[in-house]
């Protein structure tokens, strides 16, 4: 018997297409899948930030850059962490630096360059004032040494932008065998969630570990979500599509990402949404403490689901040129709190507070899992096509 396709299947199929498309247009994607994308990070106007005179400047034997004002007199020098050799990778991707150094070789400041990174992350940083931290330091061996914080709410970027500091000054000074710290943090974190996704896979691929199920939940809260903010989301779909997959900046959700793509296409759908989302286990956890009976959360207008409303408004406004914040279409930066706006923050609470009385009312609109939901239907689509012929 010949199966058909559902309207409900071909609207899922054009709004993945549509969806992504949108985003990666919206970020000037150049589909450049495999390498980010070598665009300069850096041109004149940012180096007129520390040195408002600069008209020119000329790359030096030691690859950093001598500044020159209108009567071509030496101003200072600019290193360039790129241009050094040095790119740590934050949360999305590399975060290059500008370092201004006057003639005395002190640092005058330390900029931020055309980065990927969650804005609000990025203004976090600059608002506890880390980018300050260097300033009147002699550019030797002790700046490399220098110990300065992560910024709490911010420490990937944070650390980021720290270690591009130190290897960037390291080459300056030809001290390519200058130990820089490993992060052993980094190490924790990504063993912690390699652990927790190999959990997943076992709960998932041999039904064992249910009684646990809720404790696991609790895991992938803490550690996924409050302590690393690992998750997927619009933004960072945006980033990979727009600039390529930077392997070395968060290799556990790029892993994370293809691993629920080839879990759903094997007909485990929502894989990610129910194993390792930090958003559905929060609402999942404030379901099951919650003592009121659970309602099937309203998702109609008439005909039309309001996650079908809110999706064809995304990928609209981004196809007709309207910049979205895509940072703040879904909740996920309210696990930051540090960094979180206050309308964010909001945003969380009235999904806990939803919770309590219907199931997972987030999971009804997300745009992710919408995504993601639709990779089985394409292929099953496509299976379809092909019995059909």
């Amino acid at each position: 018997m010949r199966k058909q396709i559902s309207r409900n299947s071909i609207y899922n199929y054009i709004v993945f297409v549509l969806l992504l498309t949108a985003v990666a247009i919206a970020g000037g994607a150049k589909f450049e899948w495999l390498k980010p994308s070598e665009e300069p990070v850096y041109d004149l106007s940012n180096i007129q930030q520390p040195f408002p005179k600069a008209t020119s400047f000329k790359t030096n034997s030691d690859n950093s850059l001598s500044v020159l004002d209108a009567s071509n007199h030496h101003i200072g020098y600019a290193l360039i962490s790129d241009e050094l050799d040095a790119r740590s990778q934050g949360y999305v991707g590399n975060i290059p630096i500008l370092i201004a150094i006057n003639n005395n070789k002190k640092v005058l400041g330390v900029y931020l360059l055309k980065n990927n990174e969650t804005a609000d992350y990025i203004e976090h940083v600059v608002d506890k004032h880390l980018l300050e931290s260097w300033n009147g330091s002699d550019v030797d061996t002790t700046l490399i040494l220098t110990e300065v914080d992560a910024i709490t709410g911010a420490s990937r970027s944070s650390n980021a932008i720290i270690s591009n500091v130190q290897k960037t000054v390291s080459n300056y000074l030809l001290l390519e065998k200058q130990q820089i710290k490993i992060s052993w943090t980094f190490v924790l974190q990504t063993v912690m969630s390699l652990l927790l996704v190999l959990l997943s896979l076992n709960m998932v691929l041999r039904r064992k570990h249910k009684k646990i199920y809720l404790y696991y939940l609790v895991a992938i809260l803490g550690i996924m979500g409050l302590w690393l903010k690992q998750m997927l989301s619009l933004e960072v779909f945006h980033n990979w599509l727009s600039h390529g997959f930077p392997w070395q900046s968060n290799p556990v959700l790029i892993v994370i990402l293809l691993l629920s793509i080839a879990m759903a296409i094997a007909g485990h759908k929502k894989y990610y949404c129910n194993f390792l989302c930090p958003m559905g286990a929060l609402q999942v956890l404030s379901t099951k403490i919650s003592p009121f009976k659970k309602r099937k959360f309203p998702v109609k207008i008439g005909t039309l689901t309001i996650r079908n409303i809110y999706l064809t408004y995304i990928w609209v406004s981004l196809l007709l040129g309207f910049t979205l914040p895509l940072s703040n279409m879904e909740p996920f930066i309210a696990f930051s709190f540090a960094v979180a706006s206050y309308f964010m923050l909001g945003a969380g609470i009235l999904i806990v507070i939803l919770s309590l009385f219907f199931n997972r009312p987030w999971c009804q609109l997300c745009p992710t899992g919408c995504l993601l939901d639709s990779v089985p239907s394409l292929f099953s689509n496509a299976k379809i096509k092909n019995n059909e012929k």
